[in-house]
């Protein structure tokens, strides 16, 4: 350590995936140190985007080209050694190599070729992974264990018999961009019917698995009558009427729907509630956009001095950063849909505006992969479930059977077994059968349906760090 700062070396640690939990909770906190990791962010970025070199044995080759990659090959090599070079004091975290390409333009998931089309899964033979379900924590009201799973004293009378499978939906796109996640989450939620199955199922009964493409919307509205609810997935709506367990989509919303994050304008009472606890922050100037997420506004609202901007249609939204600057603002909120957060928030980076703690901004922007977004090192939210890289028991569970990274994926396993949870304790699935009840699991705490678990997180690496 120097003075109050971690070391160059521990940071670059963190960024690693080796580093102490301690280390991204003070970069979280560290205007300073925050600065150092968007650096490196932007390093890594540069250096992905260059082509990638086979090394080769081959003396034939022309020399010209051996040469056509060598300046590449040495400026990764010189950013390498920049990277790992020992301190020289606490200013040389603002010493970074900067300017090193262009910014990425918007996230997204690389194409992966369309999945087949509506499928039913029954019982398969147990993932070796999958040996029975996790151990119950102390006080688990309901929680599966490797015997089959521990019933909840709340609901074991009143199970009646299963005589046909319990039938889940789930819907994934299958095409363009988000296709990949598409198939990690169905692959997730598969494997979680599976682990299920080898416990007994439901009453000895299996459960299936019922899997519609987003992209086809008469498969949807058929699933309604074929499922007794639909868990996690997205890029869909379903009919109004089917219960819908934790969709992975945060801007979902219905009276059938058990949503696994809260709502805008709770997100920002929350985060409003967190700048408290920090201490003195000043005025909050909020950028107010359209949609579910402009309640996120709201929320500041009731827990702190602020000052808003409406932004205006396709904004680059450089106006209205220097509007809240000129206002007095000290912290940056964005109240908005996914493109107007990258807008505002590359638009405070370009103005050099560096807000102590910030931007707050609505979950969905988690969902969309913002944190991937170099200048986002910082931006908080509230995220009701760990994230799936983090070192919560509930993340590590997941990590150790499905071997997936994804917060998507990660929300979809979680809402299967709360489904077949509910399942097992009431014999039927929806909003009525589990009010009045508690779901406890190292995932999620869900009294009735609503789901209490959530913390303030900090993007960093890639990643969403919880802020303690």
């Amino acid at each position: 350590m120097i003075g109050h700062h971690p070391h160059k070396l521990a940071i670059a640690a963190w960024f690693d995936g080796e580093g102490s939990e301690s280390v991204g909770g003070h970069v979280a906190r560290c205007g300073k140190c925050r600065r150092y990791a968007a650096e490196l962010a932007r390093v890594r970025s540069w250096l992905r985007a260059q082509p990638f070199v086979a090394m080769t044995d081959d003396v034939d080759e022309p020399a010209q080209s051996r040469n056509r990659w060598r300046p590449v090959m040495v400026a990764a090599l010189l950013l390498s050694a920049y990277l790992i070079a020992p301190n020289r004091g606490d200013d040389n975290l603002d010493r970074a190599p900067g300017n090193l390409g262009a910014l990425a333009e918007r996230v997204s998931d690389r194409s992966s070729p369309p999945e087949s089309p509506a499928q039913s899964t029954g019982p398969t033979a147990a993932d070796p992974l999958e040996d029975g379900e996790a151990t119950p924590s102390a006080g688990s009201l309901s929680r599966e264990g490797a015997a089959g799973g521990q019933e909840s004293a709340l609901g074991v009378a009143s199970r009646p018999p299963w005589t046909s499978p319990l039938r889940l939906g789930l819907i994934v796109p299958t095409s363009g961009p988000l296709a990949r996640e598409g198939s990690e989450v169905r692959d997730v939620v598969q494997r979680r019917v599976q682990a299920a199955n080898t416990s007994g199922g439901v009453a000895g009964v299996p459960v299936e698995l019922v899997v519609a493409p987003a992209e086809d919307r008469a498969a949807i509205e058929a699933m309604a009558g074929q499922v007794s609810a639909v868990v996690g997935g997205f890029g869909a709506e379903i009919p109004t009427a089917t219960t819908w367990i934790f969709p992975a989509d945060p801007l979902v919303t219905g009276p059938n729907v058990v949503p696994a994050e809260a709502s805008a304008r709770a997100v920002g009472a929350q985060l409003g509630a967190d700048l408290r606890n920090e201490g003195p922050f000043g005025l909050v100037g909020i950028v107010v956009g359209s949609g579910p997420d402009a309640a996120l506004a709201t929320g500041l609202a009731s827990k702190a001095n602020v000052t808003t901007v409406a932004a205006r249609k396709n904004t680059t939204c450089l106006t209205e950063v220097a509007t809240l600057r000129r206002s007095g603002a000290m912290i940056l909120a964005v109240a908005g849909d996914t493109d107007l957060v990258i807008s505002c928030i590359r638009a405070a980076a370009r103005s050099a505006w560096h807000p102590r703690l910030g931007p707050l901004v609505p979950p969905s922007a988690a969902y969309a992969g913002v944190s991937s977004i170099p200048e986002a090192t910082g931006t908080r939210t509230v995220l009701a479930l760990p994230w799936p890289t983090s070192s919560a028991p509930g993340a590590a569970r997941f990590r150790a059977t499905t071997t997936s990274q994804s917060y998507r994926a990660l929300v979809s396993y979680a809402a299967t077994e709360l489904a077949i949870n509910v399942a097992r304790q009431t014999g039927t699935i929806s909003p009525a059968s589990m009010a009045g009840r508690a779901w406890h699991s190292d995932l999620a705490e869900v009294d009735g349906v609503t789901n209490r678990a959530g913390s303030v997180v900090s993007s960093l690496f890639e990643a969403w760090i919880a802020v303690t």
